[in-house]
């Protein structure tokens, strides 16, 4: 179904509503389509439906409630659902191969699961994460160039101050009580995952003491600002994987300052070709993240520009343009790290070209994300593009996926810890096998371990979600609201 067709409008304000302005909410308001289930259908296919679904409600929460319906924009939820999954599929894939290296890279690397396009769903984790920071710069932004496309500049600035106070409550609370959880399993003697030189302390006090430590180490500016805007990958202790929040952060902040920025500029073509100097700027200045964020938002500008010029009928016209911009871009999605010294001097067959093409003088940890970050704009902005590849990230899961995609990324290398690695050293001790292996059986093994292993991983996602993710993002806007009702006091 495309996101354009049966549509009705829903009302945005309701009596009572909060005084301040939520952008992040905003943007999830809008067009609505009505449930996807036919009126007409047998009565005992729709009992047997909705007993299996509530079934599936109950245990991993699947399909998320907001599935059930769309807006204008759930294509963004599904395509960030389908990243995290990517993210999950990589790191869960380096428990049974090493996959980083390109295909023939040395005479141990001939898994077809390295090949280009396939290496794309398996080796996502980096591209993943661009794909991330341009959905951020895209969301975070929508509404308020909407408003400035409309006329309603002034609605920006009182939006855009009540989204800045709230996004680090948004951001850190949940990856806080994560570590905290890590922090008590390592005196179980579960190391946090992806930190083999991690020592635990002799006591819990200690321990208790030395995250905290950790803690201030990822949310003060003091210590993170110039790494985290310069896209520099710093590996928390507790969980490597939450490196990206103060990236996340940051890059939100730009994004915000660009549009207070901004708001008065009289046209929108002068709009979009700042953002997109000050985009292309930081990619040559080695801030990939900072590149992908201010493109978000010029991809958004640009949609809405399609917008404003009725130009819905274009995408269908230039169809296989698009799918050609996509099918290229998710094949240079698949470019191989070039973190690891031997990256940088084993061949890559199939990259050769692309690697080439890499400025070599960018201040990067790795210049793969050269490629990444690009690849993560266009595979964006091509799926904008092609009504019927949008649909595909309407679809149930993919929503669903969208809903829980934070805490998933959030929690499955912890899971990997807690129960993932004892469960595959269990199967590869009862068919016999060691890790590392290869053989049909090996991968019908490594296929049993990820149904049994993803199913309670989405279902401790979910409960996350409803339980810390969606709770933190409820503190932050009460607090807000506590906080205007003291300003107000006192003025």
């Amino acid at each position: 179904m495309s996101s354009t067709n049966g549509r009705s409008s829903v009302d945005q304000k309701r009596a009572g509503q909060e005084e301040f302005l939520d952008l992040e909410a905003l943007n999830r308001a809008g067009q609505v389509i009505p449930s996807r289930s036919s009126p007409d259908a047998p009565s005992r296919y729709v009992i047997r439906r909705l007993w299996v679904l509530s079934v599936l409600q109950k245990f991993i929460s699947y399909p998320a409630p907001d599935s059930l319906k769309l807006r204008r924009t759930s294509w963004l939820d599904g395509v960030r659902g389908a990243a995290a999954l990517g993210v999950y599929i990589f790191h869960a894939m380096g428990c049974w191969a090493s996959l980083v290296p390109g295909w023939h890279a040395d005479k141990d690397q001939n898994s077809i699961l390295q090949l280009p396009i396939l290496r794309t769903i398996f080796v996502a984790g980096g591209p993943a994460v661009a794909i991330f920071f341009v959905l951020s710069g895209y969301v975070l932004t929508h509404k308020s160039l909407h408003w400035m496309r409309d006329g309603s500049a002034h609605q920006v600035y009182p939006a855009v101050a009540s989204s800045m106070f709230r996004r680090g409550f948004r951001l850190y609370l949940p990856p806080i009580l994560l570590t905290f959880c890590e922090m008590l399993a390592t005196r179980l003697g579960f190391n946090p995952p992806l930190n083999f030189s991690f020592v635990a302390e002799t006591t819990l006090a200690a321990q208790f003491l030395d995250w905290l430590v950790e803690t201030n180490r990822l949310v003060n500016p003091f210590y993170n600002l110039q790494r985290a805007v310069q896209g520099l990958v710093t590996h928390p202790k507790y969980d490597a994987v939450v490196w990206t929040i103060p990236l996340e952060f940051y890059g939100s902040m730009v994004c915000y300052i660009l549009l207070l920025i901004l708001t008065r500029v009289p046209s929108n073509g002068l709009r979009m070709t700042l953002v997109a100097v000050f985009s292309c700027s930081c990619m040559a200045l080695g801030s990939w993240n900072l590149f992908c964020f201010s493109g978000g938002m010029l991809l958004a500008d640009f949609n809405l520009s399609q917008e404003d010029n009725a130009a819905g009928t274009a995408p269908a016209k230039h169809g296989l343009i698009w799918t050609a911009v996509f099918t290229v871009s998710f094949y240079v999605a698949g470019f191989p790290t070039l973190v690891y010294p031997e990256g940088k001097l084993n061949p890559m067959p199939g990259f050769e070209t692309l690697r080439s093409f890499i400025p070599m003088s960018l201040n990067m940890d790795d210049l793969a994300r050269f490629w990444w970050s690009i690849s993560g704009m266009f595979i964006l902005l091509s799926i904008s593009q092609l009504p019927r590849l949008k649909s595909l990230f309407e679809t149930y899961f993919c929503q669903y996926l969208g809903r829980i995609s934070f805490s998933l990324y959030l929690i499955h290398e912890f899971c990997l810890v807690l129960f993932g690695l004892s469960l595959q050293a269990f199967l590869m001790r009862v068919v016999g096998l060691e890790p590392g292996g290869n053989g049909l059986v090996y991968w019908l093994v490594c296929l049993i371990w990820y149904v049994s292993f993803t199913v309670p991983v989405f279902a401790l996602a979910a409960q996350i979600e409803r339980w810390v993710d969606a709770p933190s993002v409820r503190f932050a806007r009460w607090l807000e609201g506590e906080c205007l009702k003291l300003y107000r006091n006192w003025h």
